[in-house]
């Protein structure tokens, strides 16, 4: 393809805005991630590197070789689901789990049985199951209400007016808002601030039965249910034939290599994907994907920034951090209870995996995400047979 078809504005607009939209709503999901991991600061920059790598290499690959815009992404749920379970493991075993996480998403596309079987659990368990691991993040930006009430008012005002006027940046403008509030109190730890390379930082992975149960499995589950089945039905909602296997082969083996040094999950893009996929990118379907090619160029450039991205977020008070984690998936939650209760033969199943999930409940050292859905569903197959 030669440079000028793809020097274009829209093309570069459409990407930027793409990772515009997922740094802003959720790096501070992954921030957290890594600090409950036990990841030092210079750990925590190369998790980053390692994402901003994963995704900028598989959306440029993957766009050129099918001449689509395939857009990839961390799973934030998947993020917020590790914050709940890997403080119970060293950094190295949390490692190990994500190296088994990955191999499992890339066995998935080569073997379809176990696609299907993936594609087969109820879709109103699945998102009950996510529901209750976001839930405590919205739940917790409600607290800076008790410690941090000016910056409550202040983020909460924001969000709202944000949400009235300018509903595509309210992730931008509650961080511009969050950054102003913090500079007007003389909380943000300006000094902290790096505009120095990331640079990758080896974590040698440790491979645990437990780890492989706790956190292997129900991060595979997550990246799965919550991002690539609805990447793929976000392709397919724009007429776009994916060809699935050989994109769960390749990420699932990305996400394996880079694990080492923090790459934790690599997945189709849900939400974000559809800034590229529309017709104001371009008038031809087959040519917008150049616009994935430009996002996985700012993904790029993220990663290698990934210091500044971290030091930024680092410096500013925790009770901002809070109330952007929990806005950024409330979204996220009112779509999952909404889709888990949409369907009357679910209800009671659903709420099943949503109350034994939200438990955090741990037995026979298997965690309450996996119970959730084994719970649920033999709850749903116990009512089906009467």
């Amino acid at each position: 393809m030669h440079a000028s078809k793809i020097l274009n504005i829209r093309y570069a607009s459409a990407g930027l805005t793409a990772v515009v939209i997922g740094y802003t709503g959720s790096v501070i999901i992954i921030i957290q991630a890594a600090m409950a991991a036990g990841a030092t600061t210079e750990q925590i920059t190369s998790w980053l590197l390692a994402l901003g790598i994963a995704m900028g290499v598989t959306s440029i690959g993957f766009s050129l070789r099918y001449k689509i815009p395939v857009l990839m992404a961390w799973s934030t749920p998947g993020a917020a689901m590790l914050i709940g379970v890997v403080d119970q493991y060293d950094l190295t075993v949390s490692i190990g789990a994500f190296v088994m996480t990955g191999l499992m998403i890339a066995l998935t596309g080569c073997f379809k049985p176990v696609s299907r079987m993936i594609q087969s659990i109820p879709q109103p368990m699945a998102t009950a199951m996510l529901a209750a691991i976001v839930l405590p993040f919205c739940m917790n930006a409600f607290l800076p209400a008790e410690s941090d009430f000016r910056i409550f008012v202040v983020m909460l005002a924001a969000f709202l007016l944000a949400k009235r006027w300018l509903p595509k940046y309210v992730m931008i403008l509650l961080l511009l808002a969050g950054l102003g509030i913090a500079l007007w109190d003389g909380v943000f730890a300006a000094k902290s601030l790096k505009l120095t390379l990331a640079t990758p930082v080896l974590v040698y992975p440790e491979f645990t039965l437990s780890g492989f149960i706790n956190i292997s499995i129900p991060l595979y589950l997550v990246t799965m249910l919550s991002q690539n089945l609805p990447g793929m039905a976000m392709l397919r909602s724009y007429n776009y034939s994916l060809p699935l296997p050989q994109i769960l082969i390749g990420s699932g083996v990305t996400n394996a290599m880079l694990a080492p040094i923090g790459g934790f999950s690599v997945n189709l893009a849900a939400i974000s994907a559809a800034a590229c996929m529309n017709e104001d990118v371009d008038a031809d379907p087959s040519l917008r994907y150049r616009s994935t090619i430009w996002a996985g160029l700012f993904y790029l450039l993220a990663g290698v920034w990934a210091t500044a991205v971290v030091t930024l977020f680092l410096a500013l008070p925790e009770a901002i951090g809070q109330m952007m984690a929990g806005f950024a998936v409330l979204g996220t939650l009112l779509m999952c209870l909404q889709n888990a209760f949409n369907d009357a033969r679910y209800h009671e199943a659903a709420l099943i995996t949503f109350l034994v999930t939200v438990s955090g409940v741990t037995l026979f050292g298997i965690g309450s995400t996996l119970w959730g859905l084994v719970v649920g569903g033999l709850f749903y197959l116990n009512k089906k047979k009467h």
